[in-house]
């Protein structure tokens, strides 16, 4: 479908009107001394979505280098076209900048997302597969999965003497969908020489299920102690890590992501990540903008020089990092997030922050002083009220500047607080594929938060309805239910638009906002809608191409929509129709 300018002219009779009388004389002398644009790309009869509130609809796009020239209709599109333009017909298709993820973690899913996948909500299913996967797999030295889903168990977590009947000779470590527990047999902790005489990693917060005796039942809480034992089965080096990434990355691609916010690198240093990251930029290999934070989760770390440092040290045209994120809570599976009302099935448990109050509020006002922003892991109402605070604090003590800081997950805010993202310019930061009232929502977020409150959970459309910004994210590889990182697979808020959303038709997120969201909200968030996000002309040239206009399919089929297209810094990181033509 992409051609040079030639071949376009033979078929373009059926281009806007300006191009097809173009195209009649084409071969006339005046009209080729015309034929001198310098357009790489040009983009012609689509169904053009801007995301650029001055221009929201354009009927085609130019792009030369790496930067977009030309948004408007075809007539002005004849001047940017030369001899070397590749031409697109889109043919009525629809154009979108390139999807924006605003909470992801591309280093982590090269450690997490290998092996067997995991994901399903039959525990007879799930034990069929680990089985057959370990007999066609005789030659693996570890037995590796991602995606365990945590609302199967029910009556209490699994344990290492179920995967001993299936393999007890190799280690065996399945990582849950949540990205923060394992599941391993033991054999593994054999290896990591876990014992009852081991101590917790962090002790209240990333440890090891034991039974009444002390000895490791095979459930591994929390990134911590997961690496301890990971780290014991294999290297964990860049090598390794960079080939679980190169997989990814291509699959990134196809589905339209043209930039990410990585959360925080873990199965490698943060030096060793962002290195990994420039490697790849300096081959060629990278498809993606990349703004990765400093992970700040130990509250005897300061992390201001970290941050400090990382913004002169990472610093290239597609790797950027000047900001951390913080980890306040945990979530409502282990008991470990911050509600400002207490758990139901719990009311007397009191839960800490993982980063002490005082020490948030003096790192939020530093940084805020230095112009650097903050993302912060906020899961209960309580956590998110603290963030608010803190950066109110800063913006009393410190003076007037551009801030962009941000709350990801927010699953559950006070009422009180929902006028406060905007009043504060705090973006809020949530994951399309966790908002429906799924299996776990109904029954471990049921139990821990009552009906009133599970009701009210994940409220981006009342706080988006209060003038504030909001942002998608998929938070990949890790979930609650689902592990998604495909924007069209999340872009509603329910997964299954046959089921009830979260908070009634009310909450129910539109397609507007969902495609505002994931791609100008989360550039906004990330500071960086100046160059992406919209379709405008000096903008970066990242763009996708979706088979259908979603506008014209029902719900249902949006995730089913193929994407064509995928531009990112004026070259082509996917294309469906090479791929078509090669099978």
């Amino acid at each position: 479908m992409i051609t040079k300018y030639w071949n376009w002219l033979v078929f373009c009779g059926f281009a806007a009107a300006a191009l097809a009388s173009l195209a009649t004389s084409a071969m006339s002398q005046e009209n080729l001394g015309r034929l001198n644009g310098t357009a790489d790309y040009a983009f012609i009869n689509g169904k053009i979505y801007t995301m650029n509130e001055k221009q929201p609809r354009a009927e085609a796009v130019a792009i030369e280098g790496n930067k977009i020239t030309y948004v408007g209709d075809a007539s002005g599109l004849m001047r940017e076209i030369g001899y070397d333009t590749e031409v697109v017909d889109l043919r009525g298709k629809m154009m979108l900048p390139g999807f924006v993820d605003g909470h992801i973690h591309v280093v982590a899913g090269g450690v997490i997302m290998k092996g067997l996948g995991l994901q399903t909500d039959d525990k007879d299913e799930l034990m069929k597969r680990i089985t057959e996967y370990v007999k066609a797999n005789p030659d693996e030295k570890l037995i590796h999965g991602y995606g365990l889903r945590l609302h199967i168990w029910t009556d209490d977590w699994p344990t290492a003497a179920i995967l001993n009947e299936i393999e007890s000779e190799r280690p065996v470590y399945f990582w849950a969908v949540d990205g923060h527990k394992a599941w391993v047999n033991s054999k593994a902790l054999e290896i990591a020489k876990i014992t009852k005489h081991t101590p917790e990693t962090v002790p209240g917060f990333s440890f090891f299920q034991r039974d009444k005796d002390g000895n490791p039942t095979g459930w591994v809480v929390e990134i911590p102690a997961q690496m301890q034992v990971l780290s014991a089965l294999v290297d964990i080096n860049p090598d390794y890590v960079k080939d679980g990434v190169l997989e990814w990355l291509a699959k990134f691609s196809a589905a339209g992501l043209t930039s990410v916010h990585d959360y925080g690198i873990q199965g490698l240093s943060m030096d060793e990540g962002f290195q990994m990251f420039k490697d790849l930029e300096t081959a060629g290999k990278l498809p993606l903008r990349v703004l990765g934070v400093y992970y700040w989760n130990d509250p005897n770390i300061d992390p201001i020089p970290i941050v400090q440092k990382l913004a002169t040290t990472v610093n290239t045209p597609l790797i950027k990092g000047k900001r951390f994120k913080v980890n306040m809570d945990g979530g409502d599976d282990s008991h470990n997030a911050l509600y400002v009302d207490p758990c139901s099935d719990k009311p007397d448990l009191k839960v800490n922050p993982i980063i002490t109050y005082d020490a948030l509020n003096d790192a939020i006002k530093r940084a805020d002083k230095l112009g650097i922003d903050c993302v912060c892991h906020c899961f209960g109402d309580l956590a998110v009220r603290k963030f608010l605070d803190a950066v109110e604090g800063a913006i009393q003590a410190n003076p007037i500047r551009d801030r962009r800081n941000v709350i990801s997950h927010g699953t559950l805010v006070h009422p009180d607080d929902y006028a406060r993202f905007k009043k504060l310019r705090v973006t809020h930061d949530s994951t399309g594929s966790w908002m429906s009232l799924d299996p776990l929502l109904r029954s471990v977020s049921h139990r821990r938060l009552g009906k009133e409150r599970l009701n009210n959970m994940f409220p981006m459309k009342a706080i988006a309805d209060t003038g504030a910004n909001v942002s998608f994210s998929s938070d990949w590889p890790v979930s609650g239910y689902i592990s998604e990182y495909r924007p069209l697979d999340a872009i509603l808020r329910q997964i299954d638009p046959k089921q009830p959303p979260l908070g009634g038709e009310k909450a129910k997120i539109p397609l507007a906002l969902a495609l505002k969201a994931h791609t100008t909200g989360a550039a906004h968030g990330m500071a960086m809608e100046n160059k992406i996000g919209s379709i405008e002309t000096d903008k970066m040239a990242d763009l996708v191409v979706l088979e259908k206009n979603l506008f014209d399919v029902e719900p249902e089929d949006i995730a089913k929509t193929e994407v064509v297209y995928t531009m990112m810094n004026g070259k082509l990181t996917y294309d469906a129709t090479a791929t078509s033509k090669a099978n």
